[in-house]
């Protein structure tokens, strides 16, 4: 049986990037972007997957804002969605992101999206903001919550639990 507090919180209020394009709530945001894929891009994509996904731990660590990030191919290979939840503003998170995991990108999209300019190019974010596309919903479970407090608190339980098995022990 679950109990409800008469006392509820406030519910949080999902708004636009005050910098850019995609949602926002609290310490947490979003943007979705959608692709056109060329003619093999989806081919070459799959092919790499294992390396690109090994990579994303070491480039992600780098970046170290990112709740999460997937690529997803839709419409018989045709499009490609890329949807990203991070911390903080977009402008400085687009900076972020292509300063440390420009080769990353390019290793993923390189051949893959029709007009990718490159991840290192000076236009690449305005670019960007063409492919974005704006959520009509989005949820964030913990919207105070930055990567950074998530790992700090990860740290805490595990030494609890260390703690809580050597006096059981």
């Amino acid at each position: 049986m679950t109990t409800q507090s008469s006392a509820r919180s406030a519910t949080p209020t999902v708004a636009r990037q005050p910098d850019g394009l995609g949602k926002r709530v609290g310490e947490v945001a979003e943007i979705t972007v959608l692709f056109d894929v060329k003619p093999g891009g989806a081919e070459r994509f799959h092919q790499n997957a294992a390396k690109i996904q090994d990579d994303a731990f070491q480039f992600e660590k780098v970046v170290a804002t990112v709740h999460d990030f997937r690529v997803t191919f839709i419409n018989n290979d045709t499009q490609v969605i890329g949807a990203v939840t991070y911390d903080g503003d977009f402008k400085p998170y687009m900076a972020d992101i292509f300063a440390n995991a420009a080769p990353w990108f390019d290793e993923m999209f390189e051949g893959v999206v029709e007009g990718w300019p490159g991840a290192t190019s000076p236009n690449m974010v305005e670019w960007l903001a063409t492919k974005i596309v704006e959520a009509d919903m989005w949820y964030a479970s913990n919207p105070t919550m930055t990567v950074e407090d998530t790992t700090k608190a990860q740290k805490v339980t595990q030494a609890f639990n260390a703690l809580l098995d050597t006096a059981s022990g």
